[in-house]
């Protein structure tokens, strides 16, 4: 997704990118819905919460990564990888240190330390070779932190309801809050469609979004908060091979410094 989105950013601004992906997400979930026979959200009750995930593990983190890979100074997609993989590091301070909800080992804050050290050695690392701002860095790591709260107030909010149906409340409302902020904030008339950008929209509509959500849900009520963004393991081996191998992205020895600190940090974490 990280490399998905650094292609349609060549021709989409942040905020309309992740409007219509989320568009193409919600109606395929739709479609599922319908045909899977699952009843969608009535309660109010559910969609006070979805409201509260739509924008905080959604639309706000989805905004803060497309646009830390935007522009001149935008970060490569394997550099977001690498921070976005810091998810579960601010997961167990959420679920673990904050509200209990679960356990926290004694190497926990050596881990937190770790982690964070990583995070510090790349963010380093983008201005020494962009000479840029630190802001498109710290974006994803915020965007880090939107998903680890979301992760853990879905966890104690969301039991029982169907992962599609979960799925599909959480990106019809993150669209809403996205298209109302793109036509507010960025002239359409200047953006395009091309074939690879629809290829891209599709890729980050059906299977980035509709798709993974599907299954993010399902897992994260079988094996909670932490345990779920393990898949911080795969994510940066997947984007920085693809962003080096398909865009050409610089891989040194400072990302792979960064990128295993911080993934040491969450093994002692999760242990």
């Amino acid at each position: 997704s990280f490399l998905f989105i650094k292609v349609a950013l060549q021709t989409l601004a942040p905020i309309t990118l992740v409007a219509l992906r989320l568009l193409i997400g919600w109606v395929a979930l739709l479609g599922l819905a319908r045909w899977r026979g699952v009843r969608l959200p009535a309660a109010w009750a559910t969609w006070r919460h979805l409201l509260f995930l739509g924008a905080v593990n959604t639309a706000l983190p989805f905004v803060l990564i497309t646009w830390g890979e935007s522009g001149p100074d935008g970060l490569d997609s394997g550099m977001a990888s690498v921070l976005n993989s810091t998810v579960p590091l601010f997961t167990v301070i959420t679920a673990g240190l904050l509200l209990h909800q679960e356990t926290v080992s004694g190497g926990t804050f050596l881990g937190l330390a770790l982690g964070f050290a990583g995070v510090l050695l790349l963010v380093s690392r983008d201005l020494q070779l962009t000479g840029g701002s630190p802001w498109p860095a710290l974006a994803v790591v915020a965007a880090a932190l939107c998903y680890a709260i979301g992760s853990t107030y879905a966890r104690a909010n969301l039991r029982g309801v169907s992962p599609i149906a979960a799925a599909f409340g959480q990106i019809l409302v993150a669209d809403v809050f996205a298209w109302v902020a793109a036509l507010a904030l960025e002239p359409l008339a200047t953006q395009r469609l091309t074939p690879l950008t629809i290829g891209s929209l599709l890729w980050l509509g059906l299977l980035g979004s509709g798709v993974a959500y599907v299954l993010y849900f399902h897992i994260l009520q079988a094996w909670g908060a932490t345990r779920t963004t393990l898949v911080t393991y795969v994510i940066p081996v997947v984007g920085v091979t693809a962003g080096a191998l398909i865009l050409g992205e610089l891989v040194d020895w400072r990302l792979a410094a960064g990128g295993f600190l911080i993934l040491g940090g969450v093994g002692l974490v999760s242990r």
